[in-house]
């Protein structure tokens, strides 16, 4: 039975892992894996009798999960945080279901705005945080990510935006890619459509990719089970203003969640890696070969198709020179099922073009991980790592629900180097989207959390889009105790 398991369950995947699920829910998940072969089309493998695929997995399931949670360093962090939550005058009394943020000018403005994508009022909203001045840029239907870029090369940014084109996952064309192109004056943008008739598009990255002078638009189109994959726009508008971008489809499967461009070799041509989810569950390095052309690598894969991944950040974390990769796995929206599995990990590059290019670390266990980014919070040199985290309040096992899940944590990185743990905000994990950035001016970094319980009945009473964490080092250095 392990060996037909193994035949038919991992031609297309990692073979699931009994310790994934509890006992009592394997006959669930054995079910809906059936289902989604069927649903794929296929007729070409020999499925095993159910009922013994079950009482396989049954077998060898632990009665229940054993979760670990983040535990906070002994070591206090050299600096506090002031929470706020913000929101803002016009905005709809309804739960937010924040998507995107970024930290950028806006044409008419001598300083930067946050930018914000709502799913559930479907506008990109720009936002001044020190006068709390609001402005609608666009009202889209359910946008997600959200990429500054001056695609024109005029001088005047404006914003590329992964459209997914539905609330929920489902196998449609209604994903887009758009362009909000801002006008020659004042602070309105055009809404240009880029690329349409797509599926879910989940993020958008902005890069010369074929050395033409010109911007192009890479897409991942997240997709469900028959839509998905990765998109590049290149881009052939003309110097009379003609816009037009030629799409060249560089993969096909469901399910890539991130697609952060670096030049990870070196050799002047801007790649891509991508994180893809689904049954892949993989990390890809795509090497640019010239002429729109890119050759996928693989760089790690998860062991087991519940792992959930949910975010990718490129960044030298060690500071020696080369880029290395930190991703989060913590997505229980499928199936609303947390794993143990959930959690923090840093990928070392030791050498990217070599078979063994990339060293696993595991740095944190986190029931609902869902997106860690970097900056040097506490001003010692090094970069330190933000994380937040996002379950539906309804995730199983129902143990989870009384537990105290963290939402925000800091992973202060030492010498080694090797970080410590310190949680921040002990509220319910609700933050999809988090952002750095000195909003105050004062010369240290902020932390923007974008709250998104649109998809969650439990929270609805919650009304405020953000949370900020007004990083108070600089403030405090300059009192007049410290002094």
């Amino acid at each position: 039975m392990e060996e037909h398991i193994r035949r038919f369950c991992g031609d297309c995947h990692a073979v699931p892992r009994p310790e994934s699920f509890p006992r009592d829910r394997w006959a669930e998940e054995v079910r809906v894996g059936y289902q989604q072969y069927v649903r794929s089309g296929r007729d070409d493998l020999s499925p095993p009798p159910i009922a013994e695929v079950v009482a396989y997995y049954r077998q060898r399931a632990p009665e229940k999960l054993e979760f670990h949670l983040p535990q906070d360093s002994q070591q206090k962090l050299p600096i506090s945080f002031r929470q706020e939550d913000v929101d803002w005058k016009g905005r709809p009394r309804v739960a937010p279901a924040v998507s995107g943020l970024a930290y950028h000018r806006l044409p008419d403005s001598d300083q930067p705005w946050l930018i914000i994508s709502d799913m559930v009022t479907g506008t990109i909203t720009a936002l001044d945080m020190k006068s709390r001045e609001s402005r609608v840029l666009a009202r889209l239907q359910f946008p997600c990510r959200i990429e500054p870029c001056d695609l024109e090369r005029t001088g005047r940014v404006g914003f590329v935006v992964a459209e997914l084109g539905s609330f929920f996952a489902m196998d449609h064309r209604d994903g887009k890619v758009v362009w909000l192109r801002p006008e020659e004056k004042g602070p309105q943008f055009r809404v240009i459509p880029l690329a349409e008739n797509l599926g879910r598009v989940a993020d958008v990255r902005v890069a010369d990719f074929d050395g033409d002078g010109d911007l192009d638009v890479l897409a991942a189109e997240f997709g469900h089970y028959r839509t998905g994959g990765i998109l590049l726009l290149e881009n052939e508008s003309t110097k009379e203003g003609a816009i037009r971008f030629v799409p060249h489809r560089l993969d096909q499967r469901p399910g890539t969640i991130h697609v952060p461009v670096t030049d990870l070799n070196t050799d002047g041509r801007p790649d891509f890696v991508a994180l893809i989810s689904n049954e892949w569950e993989v990390v890809e390095w795509f090497v640019n070969l010239g002429n729109n052309r890119f050759l996928c690598r693989p760089i790690w894969r998860a062991p087991d198709l519940t792992f959930g991944s949910s975010g990718l950040e490129l960044v030298d974390l060690d500071g020696d020179g080369d880029t290395d990769i930190l991703f989060t796995n913590g997505d229980s929206f499928d199936n609303l099922y947390a794993n143990p599995s959930h959690g923090v990990q840093w990928l070392e590059n030791r050498n990217a073009d070599s078979p063994e290019g990339f060293h696993y670390h595991r740095l944190l266990d986190w029931p609902g991980a869902y997106r860690a980014v970097t900056g040097d919070l506490d001003g010692d040199g090094d970069l330190d790592i933000v994380a937040s985290a996002w379950l539906p309040k309804s995730v199983r096992p129902q143990e989870l629900q009384q537990m105290e899940i963290p939402s925000l944590i800091i992973l202060e990185q030492e010498p080694g180097p090797t970080f410590s743990c310190h949680i921040v905000d002990r509220s319910w994990p609700q933050f999809p989207v988090i952002l750095l950035a000195d909003l105050d001016g004062d010369g240290d970094l902020d932390i923007v959390a974008g709250r998104h319980c649109g998809l969650d009945g439990g929270n609805a009473d919650v009304t405020a889009p953000l949370r900020v964490y007004w990083n108070e080092m600089k403030s405090l250095a300059e009192s007049p105790r410290q002094r």
